[in-house]
């Protein structure tokens, strides 16, 4: 007697959105803190579970079939349905109270408006109390209980070992297998350029491009500043420009100012070019880029309701106009 194939996995629909987003296994693997083989394993178990082709596999990249493509839109809205589930509890007013919530500088100045607004909105008992700073100290924030949650690019932890890790510049006081990290959304970088630059209003850039740059950095300690490194130790590009900024401000007023190039987060563009002195080129999918996440401490108080508090702000940020891309996931990501 056939056993019926199993139907699909939370955690297969995950996998499918994300190598659709990315077109890419490695960094579908990164988006969702999880290996690169898993991501492959979830893909063909889901092929087995539809009894279809849903990517064709190639040793430089990925492309999804027209079966694939249909899946993946109806993997989105499904765990949009469960994201909408998980939030639901807070319509009840469960939602309530003080939230002690940290925010790294490179995202707080461009998101933290419309997302406070938004939970005023849907859940007003909530009282957001907002800490900005680098990534170490807010993980110190979560270690010692001062901090709730953190909103903070995703592995907040490198593995021991990693070019991010080595870029990142701080250590975990909390144990990466105490941290739970909760994707909201994933953003590319953008090469910003001083205008009239000949790279200015390119498309389809590839990342080696980079070699041709004298890029401007984030002082050390921001944890922007370890993934552009690695994105330039990937490519072989220098990193030795003697100036370096504590915003990204700074780092776009240097480059209005001829000093070289950047790297900025999608969500900054608005900001920081705004004043029109800035060139912008982008790069070929899958564009170099970061997962934002909320981050906390699977062993503080409070966790079921960090969970709510995620969905509440990939809710808040799923707005017409907003740069980056929310993530529709509605389950716990492991940091480890």
């Amino acid at each position: 007697m056939n056993r019926p194939p199993a139907s699909p996995t939370m955690a297969q629909l995950r996998a499918l959105v994300a190598v659709a987003d990315n077109l890419s296994f490695r960094e579908a693997a990164r988006e969702l803190g999880v290996s690169q083989p898993s991501v492959s394993a979830a893909l063909v178990a889901l092929e087995v579970a539809l009894g279809a082709r849903l990517a064709d596999r190639s040793s430089r990249k990925v492309a999804l079939t027209p079966a694939g493509q249909q899946a993946a839109a109806r993997a989105r809205r499904i765990l949009a349905e469960v994201d909408d589930l998980v939030v639901g509890p807070s319509a009840n007013g469960q939602v309530d109270g003080p939230l002690r919530l940290g925010v790294i500088p490179t995202v707080a100045p461009y998101i933290l408006a419309p997302v406070l607004r938004a939970l005023a909105r849907r859940a007003p008992a909530l009282r957001p109390e907002v800490t900005e700073s680098q990534t170490a100290h807010l993980l110190e924030g979560l270690s010692a209980g001062w901090l709730d949650a953190a909103v903070l690019a995703l592995p907040a932890v490198p593995a021991p070992g990693t070019p991010e890790a080595a870029g990142a510049g701080h250590s975990a006081p909390v144990g990466a297998a105490r941290l739970v990290e909760v994707p909201l959304y994933r953003e590319d970088f953008v090469l910003v350029l001083p205008p009239g630059h000949p790279l200015a209003g390119r498309q389809g850039l590839p990342a080696s491009v980079l070699r041709q740059l004298r890029l401007l950095l984030l002082e050390e300690g921001h944890c922007l500043s370890g993934q552009v490194l690695d994105i330039c130790r990937q490519v072989g590009a220098a990193t030795d420009h003697p100036a370096r900024a504590a915003s990204l401000t700074t780092v776009a007023q240097l480059v209005a100012a001829g000093l070289g190039a950047t790297l900025l987060p999608a969500t900054a563009l608005p900001v920081e070019t705004r004043k029109g002195k800035l060139a912008t080129a982008y790069f070929e999918p899958p564009a170099p880029g970061r997962v934002v996440g909320l981050v906390f401490d699977a062993g503080a108080p409070g966790l079921e309701r960090n969970y709510e508090v995620a969905a509440l702000l990939r809710r808040a940020l799923d707005r017409p106009g907003f740069a980056g891309q929310v993530q529709g996931t509605g389950g716990p990501q492991s940091a480890a």
